[in-house]
């Protein structure tokens, strides 16, 4: 019985010390994110263009450009393939990247819940710019 405790002893250890202690969770990540990121990104998205800086839209059009590159569907699911290091690259901020992680993530909780099918379909049709049309009331042909 004293072999069993310290064996299950060791493996508690093991498996604590082994845990990263970086945060990885993204919910948490994003409660990290400084509220001037959040409120820069909202004055780019949330306005029509003519009313945006020029270093707004070119902020804009960077991020546009990554997503246009790296966002997929897989399994009726948004995929972010891009990395943090991929949104520095185009001169944007690394938090962007925690930002399209969660918001690509309650995305497609949203897509499940409504019950939306053949994403990718859908996916192809639109566009980062333009949008897409994901859930209708009109019978699809």
């Amino acid at each position: 019985m004293k072999t069993l405790f310290m064996l299950f002893c060791f493996v508690f250890f093991i498996a604590c010390t082994g845990k990263d202690n970086l945060k990885t969770n993204v919910d948490e990540l994003y409660a990290a994110i400084p509220a001037d990121t959040l409120t820069e990104l909202v004055s780019i998205f949330g306005f029509p263009d003519s009313t945006l800086t020029a270093s707004q839209l070119a902020t804009k059009r960077k991020i546009n450009e990554l997503l246009e590159e790296h966002l997929t569907v897989e399994n009726n699911q948004f995929v972010l393939l891009a990395e943090p290091e991929d949104f520095e690259k185009a001169g944007l901020s690394k938090y962007y990247y925690i930002i399209y992680k969660k918001n690509f993530k309650d995305t497609n909780r949203a897509i499940d819940s409504l019950g939306i099918k053949n994403l990718d379909e859908k996916f192809k049709k639109g566009s980062i710019e333009k949008g897409y049309t994901i859930f209708s009331n009109e019978e699809e042909n």
